[in-house]
């Protein structure tokens, strides 16, 4: 064999162990989730939040001090399921408060926590829903959602709740007729970064 042969091998347990020690960095970060079905309460400074695992995979991340959150959505009047074809925002105003929302996304985000978060693929997708109070148009509740398989599982507590307080603040939706008849109003966005 001659020394560029012997080297050849050399290289090739050296890439391995190199790309075997990033593969280990990348992948060993702690999720601060739950690993298994169930719920975590996180205590942080001055408010408590909860993690629910479903036996989906899908953690749903919010926070504890919450009003609509697990409830039935009825129609006052009635105290019957809401019709769900009768809007319950009006839509030129919910465009704009989509926009908004989608802005406080982008913006609460770091560039490299969107481009691990992208480099998941489907699975990097992130879910937020909304509950809205029907007298004020504004919003009560916010739950997000995501794969536990995504760089989500790594996003601190914190910075969900800094996303809530935004959305608290600046979102205003404008409620329709029928939509006053509501106890809460729903809806809810998936988001990707492009």
């Amino acid at each position: 064999m001659t020394k560029k042969n012997k080297q050849l091998p050399m290289k090739k347990i050296l890439l391995t162990t190199l790309f075997l020690l990033f593969a280990n960095s990348i992948f060993s970060q702690t999720s601060i989730y739950p690993k298994e079905e169930g719920t975590k309460i996180f205590n942080e400074n001055g408010y408590t939040y909860q993690a629910d695992r479903l036996g989906s995979g899908i953690i749903k991340v919010y926070n504890s001090d919450n009003k609509w959150i697990n409830q039935t959505k009825i129609h006052k009047p009635t105290g019957d399921f809401p019709d769900e074809n009768t809007p319950d925002l009006e839509s030129n105003e919910w465009k704009k408060q989509t926009d908004v929302l989608y802005s406080i996304l982008e913006e609460s985000y770091s560039d490299e926590e969107k481009e691990k978060i992208k480099g998941i693929g489907r699975k990097g997708t992130g879910f937020v829903e909304l509950f809205i109070n029907p007298e004020t148009g504004k919003v009560d509740d916010v739950r997000f959602s995501f794969f536990r398989l995504s760089y989500y599982m790594y996003i601190p507590v914190s910075k969900f709740r800094e996303i809530e307080l935004k959305i608290k603040e600046k979102l205003q939706f404008k409620v329709t007729d029928y939509g006053k008849e509501l106890n809460y109003i729903y809806d809810f966005h998936n988001y990707n970064f492009e």
